[in-house]
């Protein structure tokens, strides 16, 4: 396990040591995730600026639950400035960072939870 990309610590002392849910939680994330990367790179596509940022914030959540820090001030970024139509020609290479990041965390805890 890579402590720079994820740490499940919170997650487990949340779970008071469950490991089943935390497994739970990690497929959920290994299902979800993707999709969400997705949502936010068509609406940045279509300029749906708004719709990135609030998709950006769902997205958030997840990655806070992992303590995935590198990620999490790329995915605010994408959710402050979509939302307030600011910095729209950094949204794009923003994501490309979030979407590197988000797929080398996945490969990391694929290994340890599927």
């Amino acid at each position: 396990m890579s402590e720079s990309l994820y740490n499940p610590k919170l997650l487990l002392d949340m779970m008071d040591g469950n490991q089943q849910e935390v497994n739970d939680l990690a497929e959920m994330l290994f299902d979800l995730g993707p999709k969400m990367l997705q949502e936010i790179s068509s609406n940045i596509n279509n300029t749906e600026w708004k719709k990135a940022g609030d998709i950006a914030h769902k997205l958030k959540s997840s990655l806070r639950l992992w303590q995935m820090n590198e990620l999490i001030d790329l995915v605010l970024f994408i959710e402050i400035n979509g939302r307030n139509n600011t910095r729209l020609d950094e949204l794009s290479s923003t994501f490309i960072l979030l979407e590197k990041g988000f797929n080398e965390a996945m490969i990391e805890m694929k290994k340890e939870y599927s």
